[in-house]
């Protein structure tokens, strides 16, 4: 912790008593502490190769630094050590009653035999410290540790078995209709009886061939994209009812090619998800973002606005009925894959996105996939991650072999 030297006040030498009060950002060094201190403000201090064997009652010592400080068997009771920061700190045998010690951060501490009852522990950092006989309300800390990250994973492979695993192959502009038919044939014969969601987006001239092809199998149909108006002069276009009218069930919307080639925006995205919604479709909503937005480390930001804007007007119900899914657009069709991790950190924002705006039950219950060069390769270890429900597959989708691979990795997933 770097401190301006200018502005602290050093106390050295001296004695600390009740009531005391340090001006903020003192050090102190070396002082006497009474046995029993009450009702003391020690806010932004901090405290360098001091003993503070003593008991703490009513006293605020928030926001504080410790560094080569002895507090072993040190009482705190009802005091607020909220934000504080430990370093190479000896806290063995010491007791935290109804104290609050949130946001604090542990580094190298000794909480051997440490005691916290009744207290707020909420985002404290204990990692690589020594925590022996360490309780929390009357608990063995290591057990609970243990306890936490079995029931964490169970917990999100709970709330991940609750939402529909979902893969979807988009084939973008490729085959002909007899090419379709037969792959779509091939695949049939490879998909009997998915343990998850299966959806070919094909071309628009290929629609009524899949729909045909996949009558009785759970194989599903969805298009590229649609239009947000019902009928009119919009040359080249698709509505969203002549979709359905077809036997289409799901539309892939804000593709990134779509965005980069044919000035789709976040506007139309939206007009064109509310209206795909109106006429009984389940949008695919896609999202990411570019690789120097990546670089200068405003992803979520990125991500963020999209999801705002994209959704904005749709409702909690609605949004149960959209798939998003996540495509970092420096990974499409690059053959460069983002980490099962990097994938995971950014699906993870998403749904706490979600949960902000629409909260956490209807979050937990959108399925969001990763679209970004998944392949038969890549797919089960990006599919094993808590909140990727599933696949936006480009390349691999044409080939039945690999896009059955996938599918089978997301129903182990």
């Amino acid at each position: 912790m770097e401190l301006n030297k200018e502005k602290i006040t050093l106390i050295a030498d001296c004695e600390v008593t009740d009531k005391s009060k340090t001006a903020g950002g003192a050090v102190v060094r070396t002082s006497k502490f009474c046995a029993d201190i009450s009702e003391c403000d020690f806010e932004g201090s901090c405290f360098v190769q001091t003993n503070l064997c003593a008991t703490f009652k009513r006293s605020d010592m928030s926001g504080d630094y410790f560094e080569e400080v002895n507090l072993s068997g040190a009482g705190f009771e009802r005091s607020d050590m909220s934000g504080d920061y430990f370093e190479e700190v000896n806290l063995s045998g010491a007791a935290f009653e109804r104290s609050s010690i949130c946001g604090a951060a542990f580094e190298e501490v000794n909480l051997s035999g440490a005691v916290f009852t009744d207290g707020d522990l909420s985002g404290v950092e204990i990692s690589g410290c020594k925590l022996d006989g360490m309780t929390i309300d009357g608990l063995d800390v290591r057990e609970l540790i243990e306890f936490y990250k079995k029931n964490h994973k169970e917990n999100c492979d709970m709330k991940k078995n609750v939402r529909k695993a979902v893969i979807a192959g988009n084939w973008k502009m490729n085959k002909t209709r007899p090419e379709a038919k037969a792959l779509l044939e091939e695949l049939k014969g490879k998909v009997s009886d998915p343990g998850c969601e299966v959806i070919a987006c094909v071309p628009f001239t290929n629609l009524e061939t899949a729909v045909e092809a996949t009558k009785g199998t759970p194989i599903k149909v969805g298009a590229q994209n649609c239009h947000f108006e019902k009928s009119g002069a919009f040359t080249g276009e698709i509505s969203a009812d002549m979709l359905v009218e077809m036997g289409v069930e799901y539309v892939v919307l804000g593709h990134s090619e779509r965005r980069q080639y044919f000035g789709e925006t976040d506007e139309t995205v939206n007009k064109r998800t509310r209206a795909a919604l109106a006429a009984g479709l389940k949008p695919i909503v896609c999202v990411g973002e570019l690789l120097w937005e990546r670089e200068c480390n405003i992803t979520e930001e990125v991500i963020a606005r999209q999801i705002k804007l994209d959704f904005y007007g749709v409702s909690a119900e609605e949004l149960k009925k959209c798939i998003i899914a996540y495509e970092p657009v420096w990974a499409i069709g690059t053959g460069k894959t983002a980490t099962a991790d990097q994938a995971e950190e950014v699906c993870a924002f998403i749904r706490a996105t979600l949960a902000k705006l629409y909260g956490d039950d209807t979050a937990e219950a959108v399925t969001i996939q990763y679209g970004g060069s998944m392949n038969a390769g890549n797919a089960e270890e990006l599919l094993s991650k808590a909140n990727v429900d599933g696949g936006l597959i480009g390349g691999a989708s044409l080939k039945a072999g690999d896009f059955n691979t996938i599918i089978e990795a997301a129903t182990k997933g």
